[in-house]
């Protein structure tokens, strides 16, 4: 766990439309590592020193992976969740489109989705996140949309995970009963 080199099996490739720094790399192929073990991790800096990038590189090293897996044995690809305050959905989203814009993202909160198009989502939640590679939503909708806890995310990201320090609150018992296999693709 403390050295967790991954090389080439991490390497975003250029679906990321970025370079990342070393100390970003070294932080990808740690998630990276941490995900194969399916094991949780909580990655922590200072604020400006990418870890958004770096998971927006795990997203894409996962959908690679998947693709190559689908590809052989059939299995449809999973999607990811990231939860968020509802006030970073914005800058997400401009991320995805700078950094990863082959991401395909769906947005379950109503600033971005039409409430028609989230409730046709919940009558068949499986098949209608297969569209999906990732799907982003804030605290307070993990609450409202109980279809987020059906299905079983590749991985379940927390941005800002101080939202949920209060183990008794509604909004960390529901980001709680989210499921998550985060296990990465051979």
């Amino acid at each position: 766990i403390r050295n967790p080199e991954a090389g080439a099996e991490s390497d975003p490739g250029s679906a990321l439309q970025a370079e990342l720094r070393p100390y970003q790399r070294t932080g990808l192929d740690w998630l990276w590592f941490m995900t194969r073990l399916g094991l949780g991790a909580c990655l922590a800096d200072d604020m400006g020193l990418g870890k958004t990038i770096q998971v927006i590189a795990l997203l894409l090293v996962l959908k690679r992976g998947q693709k190559a897996e689908h590809d052989l044995d059939g299995d449809e690809p999973r999607s990811s969740v990231l939860v968020v305050p509802a006030s970073l959905i914005a800058n997400w989203k401009s991320e995805l489109e700078r950094f990863a814009p082959s991401l395909r993202v769906l947005y379950a909160h109503p600033s971005e989705t039409p409430a028609e198009t989230l409730t046709e989502i919940a009558r068949d939640p499986a098949t209608r996140l297969a569209d999906y590679d990732l799907t982003i939503t804030s605290y307070s909708m993990v609450s409202r949309l109980t279809w987020l806890k059906t299905p079983e995310w590749n991985l379940a990201i927390l941005d800002e995970a101080q939202a949920i320090k209060n183990s008794g609150a509604r909004q960390t018992r529901s980001v709680k009963e989210l499921r998550a296999i985060g296990i990465a693709p051979e």
